[in-house]
């Protein structure tokens, strides 16, 4: 069997080293630039995410701790750990 090594980045969070995104999803990307920028790039509006703060930490989207929402509200963002919920039901 054929293998090769493959150098590949992911985004980390400066605060607590969390790297996943997306309900448990990793992603892994060719650059540093690409991994950070898909952090922030997939949230579902500007108050909720990843943050890159004023002086460059990178911060995922924890609410649980005063370092984080600290960090998030020096970005402008007001996190919250409630979420939109949806609901399908059959007619």
């Amino acid at each position: 069997m054929a293998t090769k090594p493959v150098t590949c980045h992911v985004a980390v969070c400066d605060l607590c080293g969390s790297t996943t995104q997306d309900e448990g999803f990793t992603p892994h990307l060719d650059t540093p630039a690409e991994a950070v920028q898909y952090a922030l790039d997939n949230a579902c509006d500007d108050t909720s995410g990843w943050t890159l703060t004023p002086t460059g930490v990178l911060v995922c989207d924890q609410t649980q701790d005063t370092a984080h929402e600290d960090a998030h509200a020096a970005a402008g963002k007001r996190m919250s750990a409630c979420a939109m919920t949806v609901t399908f039901t059959r007619d």
